[in-house]
C-alpha cells in the first residue's frame, strides 16, 4: 500500500473510532439520565394553568382547553378529549408532518445526544459566534425580564429556552415548542438540572402553533427557519399569534445579497433539504405580515444568520 493509501487507512480508522466513541458514550448517557424528580400533581396544574388561556386546540380554536384536576394533560370544552401532558411535555402533535432529512437525522435520542453535546462545535466550523454571544444578540432585541411571556420556536435541546426561563422569573412562562420528542426530551433534563419550574415543553408544528390569535408579545426562533419545510406558513403563523408591537428574534442558515457562498449551499440544500433563508427576501416576506423594524447580519464567514422583527 503506498503513502496515500496508509494516510487514508490511518484517517478512516480514526473517524470510525471517534464515531464508536461517540455512539458508547451517548449510550452511558442515555442509559443513565438525570435523576429527575417526579413532578408533583399541583405543579403540573400550575404551568398548564398559566399557559392554558393561550393555547387553542385544534378542535376548540375559540376557546382555551381545561385544565385537568390532576395536571395530567388538557381536555377540550368542545369534544372533551384529553390532551396528555407527561414527563414535562405537553404532546400536541398526533401526526407528525412529513419531515425533512435533516428533521429525522436530528429526531432520534442519540442524535439529539450528539448535536447537544457538540452544537458549539458545529458553530465553530461554520465560523459562527459563540453561544453567549448568540444569546446577547437575541436579548438584545427581546429583552426578557422577569414576568415575561416567550415562545420558543424550534426549542431543539432548550439551550436558549433555559436562558429565557432564567431571565422570565418565577413570574414569567417560557414555552418551548418543538416537533422532535428526542430533542424535547434534552431539554426537559436541562430544565431539571437548572431547577426550572417556569417553562412548558409542546410537542408541537411551527406551521400550526396551538396558540390563540395576538396574544405573544415576544417570540424566538434560533435555529429553525432553515429547517422548516414551509417557512411562509410558520411565518404566517408566528405573525397570527403575535400581538401588535410584538418582537420576533432569529436566526437560521442564510444566504445574503450577491453571497460567495452560493452554489455550495444550493448543494447543501439538494443534498440535505437544508435551506440557506434569504435575508433579504425575509425581510419582505415580514413586512408583508405586517412586521417592520426589520434588521439581519450575516457575521463571520457568511452561513449563519441573525434577524429581528417588530409587529405594527
Amino acid at each position: 500500500m503506498n503513502r496515500k493509501g496508509n494516510r487514508l487507512s490511518l484517517i478512516l480508522a480514526l473517524s470510525a473510532g471517534a464515531a464508536i466513541w461517540a455512539w458508547r458514550r451517548s449510550q452511558r448517557t442515555l442509559q443513565t439520565p438525570l435523576s429527575a424528580p417526579v413532578e408533583s400533581a399541583a405543579s403540573a396544574r400550575r404551568r398548564l394553568e398559566r399557559a392554558a388561556p393561550l393555547l387553542r386546540l385544534p378542535t376548540s380554536p375559540e376557546q382555551p382547553p381545561e385544565v385537568l384536576d390532576d395536571g395530567s394533560g388538557l381536555r377540550c370544552p368542545v369534544t372533551g378529549r384529553v390532551t396528555p401532558y407527561r414527563d414535562g411535555i405537553l404532546a400536541l402533535l398526533e401526526t407528525p408532518p412529513d419531515k425533512t432529512f435533516t428533521q429525522r437525522a436530528l429526531d432520534t435520542p442519540f442524535t439529539a445526544w450528539a448535536y447537544d453535546r457538540f452544537r458549539e462545535t458545529l458553530t465553530r466550523a461554520f465560523n459562527s459566534p459563540d453561544f453567549a454571544v448568540e444569546v446577547a444578540e437575541a436579548q438584545r432585541v427581546l429583552q426578557v425580564h422577569s414576568g415575561d411571556v416567550l415562545l420558543d420556536v424550534a426549542c431543539g435541546q432548550g439551550n436558549f429556552t433555559v436562558e429565557w426561563a432564567k431571565r422570565a422569573g418565577e413570574e414569567g412562562l417560557v414555552i418551548g415548542l418543538d416537533y422532535s420528542l428526542a430533542m424535547l426530551a434534552r431539554a426537559r433534563t436541562h430544565l431539571v438540572r437548572w431547577g426550572l419550574d417556569n417553562v412548558l415543553l409542546i410537542h408541537g408544528d411551527a406551521h400550526a402553533l396551538p396558540f390563540a390569535g395576538g396574544v405573544l408579545r415576544k417570540v424566538n426562533c434560533s435555529g429553525g427557519f432553515h429547517q422548516f419545510p414551509d417557512l411562509p406558513q410558520a411565518l404566517r403563523e408566528i405573525a397570527r399569534v403575535s400581538a401588535p408591537g410584538a418582537v420576533l428574534a432569529a436566526s437560521t442558515f442564510a444566504e445574503g445579497p450577491e453571497d460567495p457562498h452560493t452554489r455550495l449551499k444550493r448543494w447543501f440544500k439538494r443534498a440535505f433539504e437544508l435551506h440557506f433563508v434569504p435575508l433579504v427576501a425575509l425581510g419582505e416576506q415580514l413586512a408583508g405580515l405586517g412586521y417592520g423594524q426589520y434588521t439581519w447580519s450575516l457575521p463571520g464567514g457568511g452561513w449563519f444568520g441573525y434577524a429581528s422583527a417588530r409587529k405594527t
